[in-house]
């Protein structure tokens, strides 16, 4: 957003929006964190929500308003990314469990699971987003139902239903304790945590305590090395393409950073 305020020229409006959408960014990018497993996406989302906000700063009429229109767009523009994962729970079937006067879990299994941060998020990605989302938004960051019903787009009757159904979605999941599962939880590392390293482990850049939770999740989990295997392979073949001799030729690269200027500059 520097270059983007640059572009205006000192002391022009578009400086001081500028400023304050960078200023915002890290806000945003701690937020999308907090409601997304992946810290790729929410990294994304952030950047996206800003670049959006400043495409259409002329809409943003009272500038005080700036922080909440943020929140909005990237709450809503995480629900728009986010695809439906193979374990999702399913609502009607865990309100068909709470339904059920037979049903019910082990509290000290829940608490004890609730309390370990890979378990609770790793509970909380099960959740749909739009009922992930309230549950983040209202307890785990002390917003108000209002505030995140605001933040969602929907009604404060909505939200509210959306918070109760996410509370007792992620007690179903914390509660879940099936064989997969607990081979799952027995890794060093969950298998995603391990393959976003595998790449750094790869180059060798990882620090010897990491280096050896991925050695030691790979040497037990039944998934991840073939993956790494096929990484290593692959990596090893896009090395044969490598030329030493190959160069850009001086008029390509200035269209490139001609490119690059003007995405930078952003829209006048």
């Amino acid at each position: 957003m520097a270059e983007a305020a640059a572009a205006q020229g000192p002391g022009r409006p578009g400086d001081a929006f500028a400023a304050r959408l960078a200023d915002e960014l890290p806000r945003l990018v701690s937020l999308a964190s907090r409601l997304l497993a992946d810290a790729d996406l929410a990294e994304d989302c952030a950047q996206e929500t800003v670049v959006g906000a400043w495409r259409r700063r002329d809409q943003l009429r009272d500038p005080a308003a700036l922080p909440a229109w943020l929140r909005r767009s990237l709450v809503n523009r995480i629900i728009d990314r986010s695809r439906r994962r193979h374990d999702e729970l399913d609502i009607d079937a865990v309100e068909a469990d709470w339904q059920d006067d037979t049903y019910s879990v082990q509290p000290e299994r829940v608490l004890e699971r609730a309390e370990l941060r890979d378990d609770l998020e790793d509970a909380l990605a099960r959740l749909p987003v739009i009922y992930r989302v309230p549950v983040v938004l209202h307890d785990a960051l002390g917003w108000t139902a209002a505030e995140a019903a605001a933040a969602m787009g929907v009604s404060l009757p909505a939200a509210k239903q959306r918070l109760r159904r996410g509370r007792m979605m992620l007690v179903t999941a914390l509660a879940e304790d099936d064989a997969r599962r607990r081979a799952s939880l027995a890794q060093p590392l969950r298998c995603w945590r391990a393959r976003r390293h595998v790449s750094a482990y790869l180059d060798g850049e990882l620090d010897p305590p990491t280096r050896a939770q991925v050695e030691a999740h790979l040497e037990t989990c039944p998934t991840c090395p073939p993956l790494y295997a096929s990484l290593v392979g692959v990596r090893a073949s896009l090395g044969g393409l490598r030329d030493p001799d190959t160069v850009v030729e001086a008029e390509i690269a200035g269209r490139i950073r001609l490119r690059l200027d003007e995405e930078q500059a952003g829209p006048s």
